[in-house]
């Protein structure tokens, strides 16, 4: 899709990332905080100060996505940046490091999301990709996904699921590193 615009947010972009999360809005009330939080931080706030926090990170200049566009109307988001911007990763098995890892070297992928009306038109991997790029213009050494592994056709998977698809991120460049969970994989792409 030509007019598929993607966009690593800055401070200017918080009209339309704030319209991309608000109730009735294309993921309502997420505000893309689950992983930028640890357990408790999280559970002592509710919608408003979640959306408030991701409003304090874009106007406050800290770049935490890439939000994609179709006429100016948020259509698609990845969220991604630094592992260690995610502290609810070092606790997830599904995004366990390996030995040896540098957390200081990864990226990671904690969210991606596109309206039912631009599904499975390939801008998954236009957002993917932009990220990755994104990524390696930082000097990251990976970047990494922890993914619904896919390619079991008789997987099941619940509808709203928001780490996407071993399968995608493949076709994308990356690789899997180890399954994950029951369900799940670790993907990487190494940038160097």
């Amino acid at each position: 899709m030509s007019d598929f615009v993607t966009t690593i947010v800055g401070p200017g972009d918080w009209p339309t990332v704030g319209e991309f999360f608000e109730p009735k809005g294309l993921v309502e009330n997420c505000w893309c905080t689950y992983f930028r939080m640890t357990a408790k931080e999280r559970s002592s706030c509710g919608t408003a100060a979640r959306k408030d926090r991701l409003r304090e990170l874009v106007e406050g200049g800290e770049r935490v996505g890439v939000l994609g566009t179709v006429g100016g109307v948020p259509a698609g988001w990845i969220g991604v940046g630094p592992r260690l911007g995610f502290p609810r990763l070092a606790r997830s098995r599904a995004a366990k490091l390996l030995k040896g890892d540098d957390p200081e070297r990864i990226w990671s992928v904690v969210c991606l999301y596109l309206t039912r009306d631009h599904r499975h038109q390939g801008l998954t991997k236009v957002l993917i990709d932009r990220a990755a790029q994104w990524a390696r213009d930082e000097k990251a050494e990976f970047i990494e996904a922890y993914p619904e592994d896919d390619r079991d056709p008789a997987a099941v998977f619940e509808r709203g699921s928001f780490r996407g698809r071993v399968t995608t991120f493949e076709s994308c460049g990356f690789t899997v590193v180890e399954p994950r969970l029951q369900s799940r994989a670790l993907v990487r792409k190494d940038l160097r």
